[in-house]
């Protein structure tokens, strides 16, 4: 059955006014990882990116550096990252503006812990509220990957080779649901997912199956500078 490469998109440029572009190292990690398929000689069949800009970014830099030729890459929302700014601002309102945000997170003993806080906090109540405050609910941000994996189901064959250029939470809702997993865990899981990582998936006749997670050996030894987490 398919086998399908779940690429998590390079850095993002968190704390800025435009989160979706990638940062200045995003093109380095997406051409990195490229050349890491090439010299394994993994060629998808078919490319699937979510329609946001840090996906297309990565998949554009990641093919080309892969020197595929006459290749389609496929347009699918469905695997968009949830709205973290939403989920932020109905968490607290003086987030609506990023400027509050890091001045709340750089003035903190601890930025790093305290940015954790305050999207550990988020979340939780994003997942325990189901109700028509946020653009996508909880519930609806789960049944929407669920249904991306489905139509993976009825669209691929068993020799298909699948590269979708995704984000940490998408990729961590398709593991809760191939493994079961509870909300704590799979939150946790999302926060230990690389930058440009590839988590591999497969179809078969029992339902999807993991194969490998979070796979960056392609940014260690000279390149774990490339190495993030945002």
């Amino acid at each position: 059955m398919a086998t399908v490469f779940l690429i998590r998109h390079g850095q993002s440029s968190f704390g800025m006014k435009n989160y979706d572009e990638l940062s200045p190292i995003r093109f380095q990690q997406a051409s990195k990882l490229g050349h890491f398929l090439k010299s394994n000689e993994i060629y998808p069949t078919k490319i699937i990116q979510g329609d946001m800009v840090r996906h297309k970014q990565t998949a554009d830099f990641c093919i080309k550096n892969l020197e595929l030729e006459n290749h389609i890459i496929e347009t699918d929302p469905y695997w968009n990252e949830f709205d973290h700014r939403d989920i932020l601002t109905q968490y607290d309102e003086k987030y609506q503006d990023i400027d509050v945000l890091k001045m709340d997170v750089m003035s903190s003993q601890n930025p790093k812990v305290k940015i954790q806080e305050i999207l550990t906090g988020a979340i939780k109540k994003w997942t325990e509220t189901d109700s028509g405050i946020y653009n996508e609910t909880w519930i609806q941000f789960c049944t929407r990957i669920n249904e991306g994996l489905n139509k993976l189901t009825e669209n691929s064959n068993k020799e298909d080779i699948i590269f979708i250029f995704t984000s940490g939470g998408a990729i961590s809702i398709a593991l809760m649901e191939i493994l079961g997993l509870n909300v704590q865990h799979t939150f946790d899981l999302q926060l230990s997912i690389a930058n440009a990582s590839i988590t591999q998936i497969k179809n078969t006749s029992k339902g999807w199956k993991l194969i490998s997670f979070n796979n960056h050996s392609h940014f260690l030894g000279g390149d774990k500078h490339l190495l993030t987490y945002k």
